[in-house]
């Protein structure tokens, strides 16, 4: 049986994306060891080397004309197209989500939708594109419950019931790593007012102003405080590049905390953040990897997508408001330190809750994919 799973920036050099496809390879693997995975990515020998899953490029609607026969082809062969993220859905770019959700539908396939992030879709058009290419999916469930409540109401008259179980890097396992308990380690990304380019969510430039003097004061404070602060990039590649953003907050501190390298690969970045008392993370697999690995966490209120995952960790009351001041981001930090212990446990337990639901949403996934190839074979 053959798969096709897009919808993540695969090959771009995110630690996240990276993250996402590993662990949906992961969970497949264990319950279909003969299926065949074959991914959408920028760069399919990076995206093969990195997660061991067979990778095509990805075709942008410009290049998709001179390659189309490939592609549709690379499109026939799949008994089953796995749409993951990431964030998959948002008001704007829907050119390439016709293709890419649209194609399955030409070629009278279905898609499963598999722990799918949602911006919000405001617009008119948006909401009915969102709503033409859901009523092709025969499984939906998303990573949290704000993408199901911006997605369920798009399911059609028949409203498709969408599950929520939560981002498959869940399905990685922890590092062993030793704990250097003075570490603080910051994940910021890349904000600018191109939201779009960069895909988070669209803030002013007195938010993004905000939330750098936010970090900046509070690794200040903490170096005050004879902790070890470091800064540490999940994606370097222009325009998306964290460091970059490191670099503009660096320049509003008083102190020079160390910058570390980013992490080769997914098992480096978890072990790193293992060896963390507290990671500061504005990237959400940041976020994500310090639960797998029980390493307390703080954030900034600034994406939905953060909101959604603290939400469905238990963890929102280590959310800092934007409007709260510019030590609201340090009260919080010393708040998450000064319940260090419980904190770890609570967030380990919450891990393995949430493990269970991507388990038994593989489950069902798997169970409908076994179907459609049996039924391909009949045909």
């Amino acid at each position: 049986m053959k798969i096709l799973v897009y919808g993540g920036w695969f090959g771009s050099r995110n630690l996240g994306d990276e993250a996402i496809l590993q662990g949906v390879a992961k969970l497949i693997k264990q319950r279909l060891p003969d299926a065949e995975l074959t991914a959408l990515s920028i760069d399919p020998e990076y995206t093969t080397a990195q997660s061991g899953v067979q990778a095509e490029k990805i075709e942008s609607p410009r290049t998709l004309l001179r390659n189309r026969d490939l592609y549709l082809e690379l499109f026939r062969e799949a008994d089953v197209h796995l749409l993951t993220g990431g964030t998959p859905f948002y008001d704007y770019g829907h050119l390439s989500r016709i293709v890419h959700m649209g194609l399955p539908a030409l070629i009278k396939r279905r898609i499963v939708c598999f722990g799918v992030g949602s911006k919000p879709i405001t617009t008119l058009m948006g909401r009915e594109i969102t709503r033409m290419l859901l009523r092709n999916a025969s499984i939906i469930s998303t990573r949290d419950v704000i993408s199901k409540q911006i997605l369920q109401p798009l399911t059609g008259q028949l409203v498709k019931p969408i599950t929520v179980t939560g981002d498959s890097a869940h399905a990685l396992n922890s590092v062993n790593s030793g704990t250097k308990k003075s570490l603080i380690l910051f994940c910021p990304r890349r904000l600018t007012r191109s939201h779009k380019l960069l895909y988070h969510q669209q803030l002013d430039q007195s938010y993004i102003n905000r939330i750098r003097h936010m970090q900046a004061r509070t690794a200040d404070k903490l170096l005050e405080d004879d902790y070890h602060v470091a800064f540490m990039p999940f994606h370097t590649v222009s325009p998306d590049d964290d460091l970059e953003e490191i670099r503009v907050i660096l320049n509003l501190m008083h102190s020079e905390p160390e910058t570390l390298q980013r992490p080769r690969n997914t098992s480096e970045a978890l072990s790193v953040i293992g060896r963390a008392a507290l990671l500061v993370g504005l990237r959400l697999h940041s976020l994500i990897f310090a639960a797998i690995q029980g390493t307390p966490h703080v954030s900034i209120d600034y994406d939905i997508k953060i909101r959604g995952y603290m939400e469905h960790m238990n963890t929102a009351n280590y959310l800092s408001e934007l409007n709260l001041g510019l030590d609201r981001l340090y009260m919080k930090t010393m708040e998450a330190l000064e319940n260090r212990e419980q904190y770890s446990k609570s967030i380990k337990k919450r891990v393995n809750a949430i493990r269970g639901l991507v388990n038994s949403e593989s489950d069902r996934v798997a169970d409908y994919i076994t179907m459609r190839s049996k039924m391909r074979r009949i045909s």
